[in-house]
């Protein structure tokens, strides 16, 4: 009987991943000082591709050097390194496999070190053994910039020779602080209603696609929930996923 972890994949872009088998993302902290990939992040993911995946997700690239997950991100925000990033993108993908660049932002997760007054919907501040600074609430200028950034990259992860791209929507950073009603307090087109909070990531995931193509895996990592009171709810979740079903991603992560 054939092992159904095996089997290939066809996805709705047309694009076959050789079996059922993924890596998911993990923040790894192995980019050099100025947020570029090295060598060991080319031998750790030419590692993880001789294990047999069909899929390696890539853990936390920012989208904007002013804002870091953690110390240690890499970041890919312009052309200028892309050298190293096909290194990598060819490494990772030495085995016949896909390797995904997750891209992210913090927003008000970027700690103190890096940010004293990060980005997000509104100026709700984390609070955490005062680790992070009273974010600014973003604005339009702001988010369409945001927007801009995630577009301006996924362009530069499949020129790089990545397989496809996962937006990072969970786990608190900034666009699931804009899913969040407990960190999006906007009255405006960005908050209130589910279909305003969700607008900037329809609109990433809707400009990307028209960026990279339509046969380019695009993927999300969505909250199933903020496990909150007051937050992002499994519901809202479930009508997320309709919508960015709707708008042409080939892969959801739900994630709790």
């Amino acid at each position: 009987m054939t092992n159904p972890l095996a089997q290939t994949m066809t996805l709705n872009c047309g694009v076959v991943l050789p079996n059922r088998i993924a890596k998911s993302a993990m923040t790894e902290g192995l980019a050099d000082a100025v947020g570029r990939p090295t060598p060991v992040l080319s031998t750790l993911y030419e590692t993880w591709a001789n294990g047999g995946a069909g899929l390696l997700l890539t853990g936390n690239i920012m989208i904007d050097a002013r804002y870091l997950e953690r110390a240690g991100n890499v970041v890919l925000e312009n052309d200028q390194d892309l050298a190293l990033f096909k290194t990598w993108a060819k490494a990772a993908t030495s085995n016949h496999n896909h390797c995904w660049v997750q891209l992210s932002h913090p927003g008000r997760q970027c700690a103190r070190t890096v940010n004293t007054q990060p980005l997000s919907p509104s100026d709700v501040q984390l609070d955490i053994l005062g680790n992070f600074g009273k974010p600014r609430a973003m604005q339009d200028v702001d988010i369409l910039d945001v927007i801009h950034r995630f577009v301006r990259s996924a362009e530069l992860v499949k020129e790089a020779g990545f397989s496809g791209v996962q937006i990072h929507c969970a786990h608190g950073y900034l666009l699931s602080q804009f899913l969040s009603p407990n960190t999006n307090k906007r009255q405006d087109q960005w908050g209130g209603s589910l279909e305003n909070r969700a607008r900037i990531i329809r609109m990433v995931i809707q400009q990307v696609r028209e960026a990279v193509g339509e046969d380019y895996p695009i993927a999300v990592k969505l909250n199933s929930a903020d496990f909150l009171k007051g937050g992002f709810t499994l519901d809202e979740c479930i009508q997320v996923a309709r919508w960015l079903t709707q708008d042409g991603i080939d892969l959801l992560e739900i994630s709790g």
